[in-house]
């Protein structure tokens, strides 16, 4: 209730005032912009009255520099016209210098832009589009004249046609031929871009145009002798026919261990192709006789339904423990093989991850046969067949993953890495560096090295005090180490703050890649880990030799919580050391192809094991050359050591112990209960029980309780054998041919490396003849039939513009008689739009397949000039002479300079720049002296005439600026005194808002009350800083101080303007709106200038809107279109109600339904603040005044002169 009376209050009051609160806005808007053009005038003229000044004084020192000259006959000026003609001359060659080094420095950055765009052609799709339009045949479509044939015929012109099709035909022809040659052209592109796309980053850097060109830059910063001879220097360097002996040692060295890595790669293609085809099928076919194998079963298990099942599974369960009996020696040895392995294989040459997946593989197709098969149904207390065959196949999942990290590594990972290493990708740099960065800085000074030492140390041993603090440590630097790493590869936004979608770099995305696939393999651990821990293994199964010997066979045991969290965090760490490392190799390879020698200790792997944190590389060659080249089988060491310290740590013995518990669950769902067998007989304590005899039992007890019949067992046996044999041929062959495919991705990528290398130093290792492969011809060889196509381009489309030039002749002679024709037969008018369109249609083909020619040849032309000032050809040499030349002009334009010793100083610049358009006298003479000074002090005057009109101007408009501030000194006190009405209301309103959000209600603050004073606020402070700005600045014009503060004046103002009429209507837009039901009743207070209260209650027949109508309701009310934007919310009201009158709804009680009587707001309004004049609160709504303080309050009132000035006259309130 009190907030409704407040409001009200609010309301009539700012009715009151409405008339002049708007009139005030009107003249604070007014003002404001003429403040706004006074200041600028000000400071315009501040800064002409201070160049002025400066010039003042310029012309004073030339002028004391002139008199000087009178009174010593030795002095500068006498010999002033000499040093002035030697300056002149100096300056004119050194700009001839500087505009022939411009000009060069423009032609080479036009080749070099052209550099650009010819390889972006090369890396983009632009070749395959280019192609593939030019791969079919041309059609021209219909020749130009077959629309005229008729008339020509009629009109006696048949030889026209002939000539037409004469020169269509050869036209076509020609335009074959061409699509032939840019076919030529375009294949001979591919095949550069082969090797030239792989070309390092410092290469291009290194090429002749961009040393050239930041020489040349160099020259125009300091052109001295010392500079040039320096460039000669660099030159002899970079570009000597010649070369350091140990450049071509080094480079020599490169490219034979390059070549001896394509010929062992080569031989390790021809064995595996060898290897492939002496198996004599492929995988496709044993895939098939696979298939078909899998449906002999099938018709098998339908025809004898359970002893099949049981028959099939039985002879099933026997293979798997043989298959876990071999799983277990494969792990053994693994174990076994300790540190070494990495370096572990089988006989015949296969990596131990292989035969392992291979292993674990067989078994997973084994227990998918296996479930087809029906078994019995197994004890409730025991684990579930299901439930163990999946603890298999998450088992297989993590060889699948460890398998797929290495291929897709060898795929996916490594050859992307090694191309953006060698072309300088800038991403992958940067995001490598942080790396770096994250791991030195978060590793508490410890490295990778350490942080995984004080883990291990704590692996098996009893947590002391001391032991458990360095656990503890050690854990939370490598948990913290993993989160800002994963905030490393997180999206960024690229753009800016401002880009919507974070992206991902190539860098970020290659690392990205790269990580998830160790995360992959991390969450199937995980999962296997998890699955093995959920499953109750009875404490008879654990007498099982297999179980046991799996548990002994485990290096690590994960049955705490803790256990594996700290193994988790020790492979991060592995993790994050092969990543490093692998880069660091692929850095260090990348720098070879270069040509820069890498440091030693970085170049060659061990052929040790690889432990976290050591050295992983070392110097030394196998090739003997001195010369480290890091080949792909030693690159992928970090990544298969990582793989090797894994399986030996975390996940030998489990792969075994899940085979083990699917034995036992499967052995119990044949009809055998295990555990009682185990239980029935005494054994020792260490004795076990030996799944083979289980095995064994399970398949004879079926036999003597009749389940299965020895046929059916015969027949099952004959069918798991045929499929096992299948499975593992069909395995043999498909990692055959995915060997194979992979050398010869090794081979395709060795081939390509040697080729680039040797095409980047073909001036040292001289050209190479020879091909590396039938995919990439010598760079000679390529570069000459480039220019043959080329040559054959440009010959044949100089003959197409000869024909097409005939051909137009012809066409313009038949659209001419043809229009001839119609003047007199209008019925020609179709023919002649037809040909008119027909040779339109040729001309756009012919057009496009100039387009194309251009594009081809701009490729062709770019690339011959890039290898043509790349290597030492005739046309570098010719470039380099002339450079030199240009160096030369250079150092004898130094030399020149070095000849004179004495210099024209600036003020005799100024000085003879000032006078040099008027005096025509001998420099230094008599005449020319008192001329000068003459000239000068003319000068001077008039400046100073000029400087005093500026102050006066000054002085004016700095009286402007005190008269605006007084006028706005002015409509402030107006504004204050309207405001002092309504200002304790405001600030009761404020406090309403403040107890209805402290009562929990939803209160907006935008547009409230509370936001709106803070607005008014700074409104003030605006106000008074422009006003205390322009009173300080406007009476002391020369201090530089407050002219600074003056320069941020204008866009204070401007800002202003904006707040100003946000104040003025916002207060309006507090009060609510009062509405008329009769046009023309109540009208605007803008418009008729109402002035008082009792001319608002005159309006009080009108309505205002509902109480529970929102503020967003009433701003949503359509606005005439008429009315200005300013207009007060009440008088928009008005105006609506009065041009679209509607009628009243009754008011119904949304209980009830009954028709309720609506309340008059503004009547209620009346009624609050007569019941506050009763209860004495009418002035200060918070306080009661007694009826004494009330009778002066109204006296006081009654005889305020401003009150009464206000009143109608005809009321004569002065008698």
């Amino acid at each position: 209730m009190e907030r409704d009376i407040t409001r009200s209050l609010f309301s009539s009051r700012v009715a009151e005032i409405k008339v002049n609160w708007f009139k005030n806005r009107e003249e604070m808007l007014a003002v404001l912009p003429q403040v706004e053009d006074a200041v600028e005038e000000y400071l315009v003229l501040q800064e002409l009255l201070c160049r002025g000044e400066k010039l003042q004084a310029k012309l004073i020192e030339e002028m004391a520099f002139l008199e000087g000259a009178e009174n010593h006959p030795d002095h500068l000026i006498l010999t002033l016209e000499q040093r002035y003609s030697e300056h002149t001359q100096l300056q004119s060659r050194q700009r001839t210098v500087q505009e022939a080094i411009q000009s060069k420095l423009a032609d080479l950055d036009q080749w070099i832009s052209q550099y650009q765009a010819a390889f972006s052609s090369l890396e983009a799709t632009q070749l395959a589009s280019l192609l593939q339009d030019i791969s079919s045949s041309i059609d021209l479509g219909p020749p130009s004249y077959v629309p005229a044939t008729a008339f020509l015929q009629n009109a006696g012109q048949a030889h026209l046609i002939s000539q037409c099709e004469g020169l269509e035909a050869e036209l076509s022809s020609l335009l074959q031929q061409r699509r032939g040659a840019l076919r030529g052209c375009l294949e001979q592109l591919h095949s550069y871009a082969t090797v030239a796309l792989l070309y390092p980053w410092p290469t291009l850097l290194r090429h002749r145009v961009h040393q050239w060109k930041a020489w040349m830059e160099e020259v125009l910063m300091d052109m001295t002798v010392e500079h040039c001879q320096h460039i000669y220097r660099q030159y002899e360097a970079l570009f000597a026919p010649q070369p350091p002996a140990a450049s071509c040692q080094f480079l020599s060295g490169v490219e034979l261990a390059l070549q001896h890595q394509v010929a062992d790669t080569n031989d390790r293609v021809l064995r595996q192709a060898e290897r492939l085809k002496a198996e004599g099928t492929t995988a496709a076919a044993c895939e098939e006789q696979l298939q078909e194998i899998e449906r002999c079963i099938a018709v098998f298990l339908r025809e004898n339904g359970e002893p099949g099942s049981l028959s099939l599974a039985g002879i099933i369960t026997s293979a798997f423990c043989a298959l876990c009996r071999r799983n277990l020696v494969m792990e053994g040895a693994a174990a076994g093989a300790g540190e070494q392995l990495m370096a572990l294989t089988s006989r015949d040459g296969a990596w131990f991850l292989e035969e392992l997946c291979s292993m674990i593989g067989n078994v997973s197709a084994l227990t998918t046969l296996l479930q087809r098969c029906t078994l019995l149904p197994h004890d409730l207390e025991l684990p579930a067949p299901t439930v163990t065959t999946q603890a298999v196949y998450l088992a297989n999942a993590v060889y699948t993953c460890l398998q797929e990290l290495n291929t897709n590594f060898h795929q996916i990972i490594f050859p992307e890495a090694l191309r953006c290493m060698v072309q300088g990708e800038a991403t992958l740099e940067a995001m490598l560096a942080e790396l770096e960065q994250l791991v030195e800085q978060s590793s508490d000074g410890l490295g990778l090295q350490g942080l995984a030492d004080s883990l291990q140390a704590t692996m098996g041993l009893d947590h002391n005090s001391h032991n458990h603090e360095s656990h503890n440590h050690g854990l939370q630097i490598s948990r913290m180490l993993r989160s800002q790493y994963s905030e490393l590869i997180q999206p960024r936004n690229l753009d800016g703050p401002d880009q919507d979608t974070p992206k991902m770099s190539a860098g970020q995305m290659l690392l990205v890649a790269f990580d998830g696939m160790f995360t992959q393999l991390e969450t199937a651990f995980g999962q296997l880990t998890e699955k093995l821990s959920c499953v109750e293994v009875p404490a008879a199964w654990r007498k099982v030799d297999v179980l046991r010997e799996a548990r002994a066979a485990q290096l690590h045991f994960f049955d705490g919580a803790a256990q594996r969290q700290l193994m988790d965090e020790l492979f991060f760490l592995k993790r994050l050391q092969t990543i490093m490392d692998f880069f660091r190799l692929c850095s260090s390879f990348a720098q070879t192809l270069s040509g820069s020698c890498p440091q030693t200790e970085d170049l060659l792997p061990s052929n040790g094991p690889v432990a976290l944190g050591k050295p992983l590389y070392r110097g030394g060659s196998g090739t003997g050359s001195g010369v480290g080249v890091v080949s792909e089988e030693q690159m992928t060491r970090p990544i298969k050591a990582f793989t090797a310290e894994f399986v030996r740590q975390m996940l030998i013995g489990l792969p075994s112990q899940a085979l083990g518990l699917a034995l036992c669950s499967t052995i119990s769902a044949l009809g055998l209960d295990v555990v009682a067998l185990v239980e029935a007989k005494d054994f020792g304590a260490e004795s076990k029980v030996v799944l083979d005899e289980l095995c064994q039992k399970a398949v004879e007890q079926s036999l003597a309780s009749g389940r299965v019949s020895q046929l059916l067992l015969n027949r099952a046996t004959v069918l798991a054998s045929s499929y096992d044999t299948a499975w593992k041929k069909e395995d043999l062959l498909r990692r055959l041919d995915s060997g194979l495919e992979a050398a010869k991705a090794s081979l395709q990528r060795c081939q390509l490396h040697m080729a680039m290398f040797q095409w980047q130093h073909e001036d040292i290792l001289g050209p190479s003849n020879q091909p590396l492969s039938v995919s990439i011809p010598p760079r000679s060889v390529i570069l000459s039939n480039m220019k043959k196509k080329l040559y054959k381009l440009s010959q044949d489309e100089g003959a197409i513009v000869a024909v097409q030039e005939k051909l137009a002749s012809l066409e313009a002679s038949i659209e001419q008689r043809l229009k001839w024709a119609g003047g007199a037969n209008p019925a020609l008018a179709p023919v002649l739009q037809d040909f008119e369109m027909t040779i339109r249609e040729r001309r756009a083909m012919v057009t496009r397949e100039n387009q194309r020619t251009s594009q081809v040849t701009f490729l062709c032309s770019t690339i011959l000039n890039f290898e043509g000032l790349r290597t030492r050809s005739p046309e570098a040499l010719n470039m380099d002479a002339a450079l030199f030349e240009l160096l030369k002009r250079c150092q004898q334009t130094c030399s020149y300079a070095s000849q004179f010793s004495s210099t024209v100083s600036p003020l005799e610049l100024q000085l003879l720049h000032r006078l040099s358009p008027v005096l025509d006298l001998p420099i230094g003479s008599p005449d020319w002296l008192s001329c000068a000074q003459r000239q000068l002090e003319e000068e001077l005057s008039v400046e100073r005439r000029t400087q005093e009109d500026r102050e006066q101007q000054l002085e004016s408009c700095g009286e402007t600026l005190q008269l605006l501030v007084d006028s706005i000194k002015t409509i402030l006190s107006n504004h204050n005194r309207q405001l002092a009405d309504v200002k304790h209301l405001l600030r009761a309103m404020a406090k309403d808002e403040e107890a209805a959000v402290a009562d929990g209600e939803d209160v907006a603050y935008e547009g409230s009350v509370r936001h709106f004073l803070l607005e008014y606020k700074a409104w003030q402070d605006n106000i008074q800083l422009v006003l205390f700005t322009v009173v300080q600045a406007s009476g002391q014009p020369r201090n530089q101080e407050q002219l600074d503060l003056l320069e941020e004046i204008p866009a204070t103002l401007k800002e202003l303007h904006t707040q100003s009429q946000s104040v003025y209507n916002g207060l309006v837009g507090f009060a609510s709106p009062l509405v008329t039901d009769r046009d023309g009743e109540c009208v605007s207070p803008v418009s008729t200038a109402q002035t008082s209260f009792a001319a608002a209650v005159r309006c009080s027949g009108v309505k205002t809107q509902p109480d529970s109508m929102s503020q967003n309701t009433r701003k949503a009310l359509p606005r005439n279109p008429g009315t200005p934007a300013d207009t007060p919310p009440s008088t928009l009201l008005m105006n609506s109600k009065g041009l679209n009158p509607s009628p009243k709804r009754a008011v119904r009680d949304p209980k009830t339904g009954r028709a309720v009587q609506e309340r008059n707001s503004y009547a209620v309004s009346v009624w609050k603040r007569v019941k506050a004049k009763l209860e004495g609160r009418d002035v200060d709504p918070n306080r009661r005044m007694s009826v004494t303080e009330q009778v002066d309050f109204v006296i006081k009132e009654a005889t305020n002169m401003d009150n009464l000035a206000q009143l109608y006259e005809g009321w004569t309130a002065w008698v």
